[in-house]
């Protein structure tokens, strides 16, 4: 179904989490519950409160456009190997197709062929914990662009800060008891987040009327445990209501940051916060002219490597059964890169 003008995405306020407020018991409680009650139907809810200072949002988008603006010479300098480890440096447009997943989850061959044929028009640059030997960066030599590393490090331990806030968040909405809630932050110390700066070039307008098969990036759940997606103000995100099968566009809005649940946390938490399933569109009102260049900058929390994800006991008691089986974000991970990534 298309999008739907009647749908909107729920607000929420965490900054009883991210502020001086943050030992208001109280006032965490109840934006706890309000987290619950707006994120349990579809997996993602818009944060304001969220802690991440404007002026380092705008050098980030700064920053991003510089980087790909550079000769693809230049970006190559630093090449997404083609295997699962290390995921992290550039990866050049139509490298990858992470609704692939999507199609693959679903068991439905025609979907599968359909959606296999898109191709996913946008660059990537992905960065992680220069401690994390396993999933190593892969940087760009220093004369190339100066001050890249240097300030995308900071931006990752930066958002890294806000996301353990909003993790705080999610741990108190399932009422997990403290030896459950200390587990959960114990599989997310920070080095295994990924960091990813993204470009969706602008495709002509004579592009869209000869390829129809040419796309922003189609339906797909995120593997990690949750992702924050700040964005400029092209727009083109949209998540789709479970209920009604509608897309519901993420708006950009100024002080809003878009979240969703992924896979990973979808277990633990037994299945009772979805994980999301979103698109990046070409809007209805550019078909026909010109489409403007779009960045964005996910931020993805992501367990240990080979921690054990699985659902928790109070919750499966709760529910009365266990949902899902444990898994490793690693063996998770290995399994769905095989579907979603496209060899050279």
């Amino acid at each position: 179904m298309g999008s739907s003008g009647d749908l909107s995405i729920p607000i929420v306020d965490l900054s009883p989490f991210t502020s001086s407020d943050a030992n208001n018991l109280e006032s965490r409680k109840k934006a706890a519950q309000e987290l619950a009650d707006k994120l349990q139907g579809n997996g993602y809810v818009g944060i304001i409160g969220h802690g991440v200072p404007p002026e380092l949002l705008q050098k980030a988008f700064q920053t991003s456009k510089t980087f790909f603006d550079l000769p693809y010479e230049d970006k190559m300098k630093a090449p997404h190997p083609d295997g699962t480890v290390p995921h992290r440096g550039y990866s050049a447009i139509g490298r990858e197709k992470g609704y692939a997943k999507t199609a693959h989850d679903s068991g439905d061959d025609a979907q599968q062929d359909a959606e296999l044929s898109l191709i996913d028009y946008k660059e990537s640059y992905e960065i992680g914990s220069d401690e994390n030997l396993i999933q190593y960066n892969i940087w760009l030599p220093d004369d190339v662009y100066p001050e890249f590393r240097s300030f995308t490090t900071h931006l990752f331990w930066e958002l890294n800060k806000t996301t353990n806030a909003i993790l705080d968040a999610l741990i108190m909405s399932l009422k997990l008891t403290e030896k459950e809630a200390e587990a959960v932050r114990a599989l997310h110390t920070g080095h295994d987040n990924q960091l990813r700066l993204l470009h969706y070039p602008s495709i002509s307008s004579e592009m869209l009327a000869n390829e129809k098969d040419i796309g922003r990036l189609g339906v797909h759940t995120d593997w990690s445990t949750f992702t924050l997606l700040f964005q400029d103000n092209h727009g083109g995100l949209e998540f789709q209501n479970r209920q009604t099968g509608d897309f519901v566009p993420a708006t950009p809005k100024e002080g809003v940051v878009y979240m969703n649940i992924g896979d990973m946390f979808q277990r633990i938490s037994n299945g009772f916060y979805p994980s999301a399933l979103h698109r990046v569109v070409i809007s209805g009102e550019d078909i026909g002219e010109d489409t403007p260049a779009r960045y964005s900058i996910p931020y993805f929390l992501v367990p240990t490597a080979d921690g054990v994800i699985e659902p928790q006991p109070s919750l499966v008691a709760s529910h009365g059964k266990q949902v899902y089986k444990p898994v490793t974000f690693t063996s998770y991970s290995e399994e769905m890169f095989q579907v979603t990534q496209i060899r050279e």
